[in-house]
């Protein structure tokens, strides 16, 4: 089956590029709102990507995107994920410009998906009021265990970034998955899949040159899933100057080889600073499940009320 860290640098290439053919200038991924993937595509399928603008503020642009997998042969497609993504046109000094681009709703179904396109953005403004503290932020995280963490530094190279010098969102998307995983399999002792990324910001661009410092760490584990911390530092390594780049939460499920989950090894926290990671992955993944129907229902009307424009493929 697909890797998740390509599907994700997929969407952000196809919301990449329709951004920036909105914008008409260079555009950075600002936000990445909360992930399930609902199926895999396998070896031998096509992965089709459809991508619209729902909003479009002063200087951001938000877009969804449907993705489904297609049998070729069994001309069958399912539903594999629905993303949205928010990203900012700057000018060549990385600050906000306008976009200069106003769109409407003209339909019902089109009023529907601006509506929801609104409910997000404030959830988003909501989230990141403080993210001009964040980036100060430089500590590395704690896991329950040392031996599942993992410290990854990588330059940024210049087949790495976009046309302003800035890391490429897709790139970095699919290191964290890879990353992620890493850890997750380490504790599984057998394969693993990505089942959700949770609500993923970005507080400051990734420069050529710079350094990628990715801390992955376990900070829940359940009965077959493991929840893994992702915090990104980029380091300027003349100048030693560091800034906290982003936070995400990675869920990742042992499965067998029939690609069903499978249990893994329960774990018990003795200290009481692993108890508080534990009670606080709690409180993150309780909201996770119970989204998890409400995303799936919203992912299939989005699909009906596509089809009926005539716009999913």
């Amino acid at each position: 089956m697909l890797f998740g860290g390509i599907m994700e640098d997929w969407m952000v290439q196809v919301s990449s590029m329709e951004a920036t053919r909105i914008a008409r200038r260079p555009t950075l991924l600002a936000s990445l709102e909360s992930l399930y993937f609902l199926s895999p595509v396998l070896v031998g399928e096509n992965a089709i990507i459809t991508a619209w603008v729902d909003y479009v503020g002063n200087s951001s642009i938000d877009l969804s995107l449907l993705v489904e997998a297609e049998n070729p042969i069994m001309n069958e497609k399912r539903l594999t994920t629905l993303a949205h993504m928010t990203y900012v046109a700057v000018g060549r000094d990385l600050r906000p410009v306008p976009v200069g681009v106003c769109i409407e709703p003209r339909t019902p179904e089109e009023e529907a998906l601006y509506e929801d396109a609104i409910k997000r953005r404030k959830a988003r403004e909501e989230r990141i009021k403080d993210r001009r503290q964040r980036v100060f932020d430089t500590s590395p995280p704690r896991g329950l265990l040392d031996k599942y963490t993992v410290v990854t530094n990588k330059v940024v190279m210049p087949e790495d970034v976009m046309q302003i010098n800035t890391l490429f969102a897709g790139r970095l998307m699919r290191l964290l998955d890879e990353v992620t995983a890493l850890v997750a399999t380490r504790y599984a002792r057998g394969p693993v899949v990505t089942a959700s990324v949770d609500s993923t910001d970005f507080y400051t661009p990734i420069l050529l040159g710079e350094t990628i410092i990715a801390y992955s760490t376990l900070t829940y584990v359940g009965k077959s899933s493991m929840e893994v911390m992702a915090k990104v530092i980029k380091r300027d390594e003349i100048t030693g100057e560091e800034r906290h780049t982003t936070t995400s939460y990675f869920t990742l499920v042992h499965v067998g080889p029939t690609g069903r989950s499978e249990p893994v090894e329960p774990f018990t926290p003795t200290e009481d600073w692993q108890k508080k990671l534990m009670a606080e992955a709690e409180e993150r993944r309780r909201p996770r499940l119970e989204g998890l129907q409400a995303f799936r229902d919203n992912a299939e009307k989005v699909r009906e009320l596509l089809a009926q424009k005539g716009l999913a493929p």
